[in-house]
């Protein structure tokens, strides 16, 4: 078990250092694609979507609370993608009646693929006989890099979303918030309703 052990916390470090050099060339390639305005737009059509849901589901004296873009390990391991966009109420997620939607940005983690393919080529040359496993273990350790970029994305974007005329028109808490991070897990808000500032949740 040691030995096990031993070979997995070298091969992420491994995946780590070869994912740095990746990242550094794909992240260029994504601030340059998100500058585009027709994938902004989509951006904000996945949010006003969301948002005419939880009027048509929860009706007109519900509050919204909080705004959620949660990252899925189940969908990085099957390689679809896919994010949950979640508007829930005050309690939570204890909330039983909650506006989710599923959310997959355009383009954005394409790069992450192409930067996969290099990582476990070069890891390849280094370790014997990766499994299934060992790889999604990789996968899911580098895959932190496109989240941190995502959630940077989501704070750029912030005043835009919560400023469009779906999500205005929301019957929201005081204080309601923007938060990303993992689904049921721990997230940082991006934005606040009257206070605007980053801390943890």
């Amino acid at each position: 078990m040691a030995h096990i052990q031993e070979r997995r916390e070298e091969l992420l470090l491994a995946a780590d250092q070869l994912e740095k050099e990746q990242f550094a060339k794909s992240i260029r390639k994504l601030e340059e694609t998100y500058r585009k305005k027709e994938l902004r737009d989509k951006i904000m059509e996945a949010f006003s979507g969301l948002a005419v849901q939880w009027r048509k589901d929860s009706g007109e004296g519900k509050k919204a609370a909080c705004l959620g873009v949660c990252f899925l390990y189940s969908s990085i391991v099957r390689r679809d993608y896919k994010l949950k966009l979640i508007l829930m109420g005050e309690e939570l997620w204890l909330e039983e009646d909650q506006a989710e939607a599923v959310w997959k940005p355009e383009g954005f983690f394409e790069p992450f693929e192409t930067d996969m393919e290099a990582v476990i080529e070069g890891l390849q040359k280094r370790f014997i006989r990766l499994c299934k496993a060992e790889e999604d273990a990789v996968r899911l350790w580098c895959v932190e890099y496109y989240f941190a970029a995502l959630r940077c994305l989501c704070a750029d974007m912030a005043e835009e979303i919560m400023a469009c005329k779906e999500m205005e028109e929301l019957n929201r808490t005081e204080g309601f918030y923007l938060f990303c991070g993992h689904d049921q897990g721990e997230g940082e808000i991006l934005w606040r309703e009257k206070k605007e500032q980053t801390e943890d949740v």
